[in-house]
């Protein structure tokens, strides 16, 4: 068996996620390529002649495909691939008829072909490495499915030939970020949130819990924007590309701005739900905020009011209502006057820490609870950390939280330990080598991915 690992060749860390695909070498600190997971295609990119009707939808890893079927499969594929707009020339630079989607749901892929031109995107054409010369190790989420790890595995293997894979937990490798064996592992990420235990290496499957409060939150933002309140008009999320000149106006004043008719009309539904979701997020990253020691609205006044303008021109100072949103992470019960998204309201991240420590054995949890490891690019929301701290010492006086300021690590703890542990040179007895792949099939990646 071939040896990978250590020295003797340089291995390939991918950390797939909602919102960027993380890749670069092991042993690295930071990724070579960090890609938007948003994707721009259009339909009628294939060619000018055929329509999807016309492409064969054979699947080339089908055992009882003929040679015929496989090649025209693997062309289709490489159709596909032409018509993704991708990384700096994807949905931020608009398009006419351009629809925008995401390959991840639920932090899990979903859309295999679309994630396989991120892959060769990140690979070959940012890093200008040949996959067929480095092992790659690939992470996933704690809930992540036998049935997806095996098709990763497949992806990677049979469309871009690499010589070893391997699969491993975020929550394990965020600890090993955070140079802990045991710990809490709390993950805020664009649209799940994890609560994992982590004991000497391994997840503690019983005690893990997961939801989707991040997208919820986000929602919520949203709702609240495009309401109308008491002072201000409900706001017109338009994104800068339909926008073709704006004046200034006074805070809380009618924006004055023309409309670019044209483009506004060739866009997709997806594309303007896409732009909009952008412009929420660039409001909440810049004026949105968490109380830290729980939500008061004497407080939420105190702290004062921001200034906020939109792609249109229009701008208002913003109050409580900004402390309201991060509220959502911690209490889904406060602000329900202001908005509320239409769907079941997921588990906070307080509900999934209690159920975590309740399934954990009682003398595992003082040592948890010493060793809380926060981490996702969610958790960077100001005040998250010393809200998240005030909560954990009213019921365990001897919390500890481990959450780095740097938002290099924070934002990418999963890759981090991926190029931690891919560096090791005792790692490479764990690497599923081609041969083993061909020999034993999808069955190997279960018995050696623990």
């Amino acid at each position: 068996m071939v040896n990978y690992g250590g020295d003797e060749v340089s291995a390939l860390v991918l950390d797939p996620g909602s919102s960027s695909v993380r890749a670069g070498y092991a042993g690295d600190d930071t990724p070579r390529a960090i890609i938007p997971s948003d994707v721009g295609h259009r339909i009628d990119a294939i060619n000018d002649d055929a329509t999807l009707e016309d492409v064969p939808m054979a699947d080339a890893s089908d055992p009882g495909a003929t040679l015929a079927e496989k090649e025209r499969a693997l062309a289709k594929k490489k159709a596909v691939l032409s018509r993704l707009f991708v990384n700096q020339i994807g949905p931020s630079m608009y398009r006419d008829g351009m629809e925008v989607t995401n390959p991840m749901k639920e932090g899990m892929v979903k859309d295999w072909e679309t994630f396989s031109g991120l892959v060769t995107n990140a690979f070959p054409d940012i890093m200008r490495v040949n996959l067929d010369e480095h092992p790659v190790l690939v992470t996933e989420p704690p809930w992540n499915t036998p049935a997806n790890r095996e098709r990763m595995a497949e992806i990677l293997f049979e469309e871009h030939r690499v010589p070893a894979f391997y699969i491993a937990n975020t929550g394990v490798l965020n600890s090993f970020a955070a140079g802990k064996g045991t710990a809490l592992v709390v993950d805020i990420g664009r649209q799940m949130a994890s609560v994992t235990p982590v004991v000497d290496g391994f997840v503690l499957r019983k005690g893990l819990n997961y939801s989707s409060i991040p997208d919820y939150v986000h929602r919520f933002a949203h709702d609240l924007l495009v309401m109308q309140t008491q002072q201000r008009k409900g706001i017109d999320l338009l994104p800068q590309a339909f926008i073709s000149n704006k004046q200034p106006v006074e805070p809380n004043a009618d924006p004055r701005f023309t409309l670019r008719q044209d483009l506004y009309q060739k866009s997709t539904k997806t594309y303007r739900d896409w732009a909009e979701a952008r412009e929420v997020d660039e409001w909440l990253q810049s004026v949105g905020g968490i109380l830290d020691s729980g939500w008061n609205d004497q407080a939420a006044l105190r702290h004062g009011t921001k200034q906020y303008e939109f792609a249109t021109g229009y701008n208002t100072y913003f109050g409580p209502e900004r402390y309201l949103i991060g509220e959502q992470f911690f209490n889904t019960n406060v602000g329900g006057s202001w908005a509320r998204p239409q769907s079941p309201v997921p588990k906070a991240l307080m509900d999934m820490l209690s159920a975590a420590l309740k399934a954990c054995d009682p003398e595992l949890r003082q040592v948890l609870m010493s060793n809380v490891v926060v981490t996702g690019g969610g958790s960077l929301l100001s005040g998250f950390t010393e809200r998240l701290a005030h909560e954990l010492k009213g019921h365990f006086p001897y919390a500890k939280i481990h959450a780095p300021g740097n938002p290099i690590e924070r934002r990418y703890g999963g890759w981090l330990g991926g190029s931690i542990l891919g560096s090791l040179g005792s790692f490479h007895q764990l690497w599923i080598s081609r041969e083993e792949w061909e020999e034993h099939g999808k069955a190997i990646v279960g018995q050696r991915c623990k």
